[in-house]
């Protein structure tokens, strides 16, 4: 669509183009094209302009459109192409409970539902060592957060200061023992 525009746009500098230089050189020469004059000539330029224009934009919304259907054509496709693999899941899925009851399967199939009971086991071992890491970071978070509010309000306690004349305070201050001002 980009380089449709852009061939668009270089098309309609052409025509412009052509035209002012025709009309420029009629002017220079002192005479007329030969059947029209200056002003004729840009007549001419602006009705070429224009039908350029509605062919320009004609063809722009045909291909728009192509572009629309084939797009279409394609989510469709990609649609009906993930139903396949979803029915093929089921599929296995099925034949997988199938051969947890006891069913009696081909050694190729056999294979591949050990297969897929290795990949349980393994999937269920990093789940458990993902909300172990999950509890931990948590318990993490929270001990550094009770530490950060005990340092801070230990550093406040120990380090107030009058807010009018910057006197240090202490705790328990409730005016400014320079100034008189009530502090909180």
């Amino acid at each position: 669509m980009r380089n449709l525009l852009r061939r668009f746009v270089r098309h309609v500098r052409e025509i412009v183009d052509i035209g002012v230089i025709q009309v420029w050189q009629a002017c220079a020469e002192g005479g007329e094209p030969v059947s029209q004059g200056p002003e004729g000539k840009a007549k001419d330029l602006w009705a070429r302009l224009g039908k350029t224009l509605r062919s320009g934009a004609e063809t722009i919304v045909q291909e728009t459109k192509e572009l629309t259907k084939l797009g279409k054509l394609k989510v469709d496709l990609m649609s009906l192409e993930n139903e396949r693999d979803r029915k093929f899941e089921d599929i296995g899925r099925s034949a997988h409970v199938l051969y947890k009851g006891g069913g009696v399967f081909p050694p190729e199939l056999a294979d591949l539902f050990l297969a897929v009971d290795d990949v349980d086991s393994r999937i269920d071992a990093k789940r458990q060592e993902a909300e172990k890491l999950r509890a931990e970071g948590a318990e993490a978070k929270e001990k550094a957060a009770a530490e950060k509010a005990a340092v801070g309000k230990a550093a406040d306690e120990e380090q107030r200061f009058c807010t009018q004349c910057g006197a240090k305070l202490q705790p328990g201050d409730v005016f400014c023992p320079k100034c008189g001002l009530k502090v909180s």
